[in-house]
């Protein structure tokens, strides 16, 4: 059951990924510094897309592992803690 509602989930997102390229399918001038380059809409749009998608990975990477490294500290503590009161 879960496969079929899978590969439903990959199809609905591929018809509104065909349809979002075709309704965007003209050209724009992208500029940057000396840098200039025609490019298709919805490449340059699903290309950004997909960068803050990555940005956003990373960011909550970074986070995540903050997180770990203060609870495996605040483990520690408390390991200390309760090995001091057994001796208590």
């Amino acid at each position: 059951m879960t496969k079929l509602l899978y590969v439903i989930v990959i199809i609905i997102i591929v018809f509104i990924g065909l349809t979002f390229t075709y309704m965007n399918s003209q050209m724009v001038e992208l500029k940057y510094l000396s840098f200039r380059k025609e490019i298709n809409l919805a490449l340059l749009l699903i290309c950004t897309l997909t960068l803050g998608v990555f940005a956003g990975f990373f960011a909550s990477l970074l986070s995540s592992l903050k997180v770990r490294r203060n609870l495996s500290k605040v483990k520690k503590e408390l390991e200390n803690l309760e090995s001091s009161r057994s001796v208590i």
